[in-house]
């Protein structure tokens, strides 16, 4: 499903974030690491508000580090009980990353599709 009411939000040489309206959410593309790390944060501050489920759209996404990947978990950690963060077009790597350190058990979080290499 393509995403409905694209807003750049974050858009450098490595890394470009999008709010997304329907579903509402991020679509986020390029590299994520120590450099873009505050970039990131931004974004996921501008969403934070919004009431109800939100989706991560990680497609685009070349590199995703630790600390990113943390940033994501524990965002969706901190969602209000009953709402949730959906990350969708995850790699096989990372889905593997996630289940292996237990993370795929975190209040908050649902699994999307896979990405299709």
């Amino acid at each position: 499903m393509d995403a409905v009411g694209a807003e750049s939000l974050v858009r450098t040489a490595e890394l470009r974030i999008a709010r997304i309206r329907r579903p509402p959410g991020l679509r986020i593309e390029g590299v994520v690491d120590v450099r873009t790390h505050r970039h990131l944060r931004g974004a996921l501050d501008v969403i934070a508000p919004v009431d109800g489920d939100l989706q991560l759209d990680l497609s685009g996404l070349e590199f995703l580090d630790l600390g990113g990947l943390r940033m994501l978990i524990g965002f969706a950690r901190t969602r209000n009980p009953g709402h949730h963060v959906e990350l969708t077009g995850l790699a096989p790597h990372l889905r593997k990353v996630i289940s292996l350190v237990g993370w795929d058990d975190t209040p908050g979080l649902r699994l999307g599709d896979r990405r299709v290499n």
